[in-house]
Parts: C-alpha cells; structure tokens; sequence
C-alpha cells in the first residue's frame, strides 16, 4: 500500500509541475500545442509539442501558428515564406509540402512557434481523452484520497486519553 500510495503521490506532483508550467505557459500568452499531422517533417513529427508565444512580429523562414481562414477551430502551424507588402497578408507553407498554402490575414496568426518538445503530444493527446484524463488525474487522486480517509478512519477508531486505575 506505501508503495502505490508513493507512486500516486509521484504522480500528483509531476501532474502539479505540469499544472504550473501550464499556467507559465498561459501568463507568458504562450500556448502549448501538439503536432497532429507530417506537414512540417522533419523540422517537427506528429506527437511532437511545440511552445508558441503571442508575437505578432514575425518574418519569413519562421514557424508561425493561425487559425485556418476556412475551419477556425483548426490551428495550423507552417513556415511563413511570404508576407504581401501590399496587403499584409501572409502566405505559409509546410515543410513537407510542394505547394503554399492559401494567403491569410494576419490577424489569424495565434503566435511563433519558439520551442519543440519531441513526443510531449503524445501524452497531450491523451489527456484529452475520457480514459487518460482518468488515468492520470483522477486515478491518483482517488488512491491518496482513499489513502488519506483510512489513516482518518484508523485515527478516530484509536481512544483520545486512557484510563489507568
């Protein structure tokens, strides 16, 4: 039991380390994001993270994030290859692609891509399902609960004072 009890209390710390830097991440304006697809092999990989922080000062050759002209719930992160200096609108491209992608405003940019995080997405994409947000948080929570409440159980059943005659 001190050995699961060890383990879930391993885990809510690296889950609290995560939580924190999550909200570092988020008073920077920063996002964390996992690689979906191979669009930009091999600069990054499916199930790779990346940092991007809210920058809207960007050239050509850098790794920018938007949202999609066309879905605006799909982020897309691409290499900028050209800015319109008519327009301002921006053209992207995969590294992994032939061909640009369709030009966009800029006011669609979420921020520059500024660091990778090999295979993190993994473990991003699984905390957005029902079994690994269970798995990893609720799981450990339950066991030092149930941990906590029989030490309390075993506390209370033990007598305050004794009686000595």
């Amino acid at each position: 039991m001190h050995l699961l009890r060890s383990l879930a209390m391993s885990g809510l710390i690296l889950l609290a380390t995560g939580a924190l830097s999550l909200l570092a991440l988020h008073l920077k304006s920063a996002k964390l994001l996992s690689v979906q697809t191979a669009s930009m092999v091999p600069t990054f990989r499916p199930h790779d993270a990346l940092v991007v922080v809210k920058d809207l000062h960007f050239r050509p050759g850098e790794i920018v994030s938007y949202r999609s002209p066309r879905n605006p719930n799909l982020v897309i992160t691409h290499r900028l290859i050209k800015i319109d200096p008519r327009t301002g609108w921006l053209t992207t491209q995969g590294d992994a692609y032939q061909r640009p992608d369709p030009s966009f405003p800029p006011n669609l940019v979420q921020g520059r891509a500024t660091l990778l995080l090999p295979q993190l997405g993994l473990i991003l994409d699984e905390l957005h399902k029902p079994l690994g947000l269970a798995v990893a948080i609720y799981a450990p929570a339950l066991i030092v609960l149930a941990g906590e409440a029989r030490h309390l159980a075993a506390a209370y059943t033990r007598p305050l004072y004794s009686v000595r005659l």
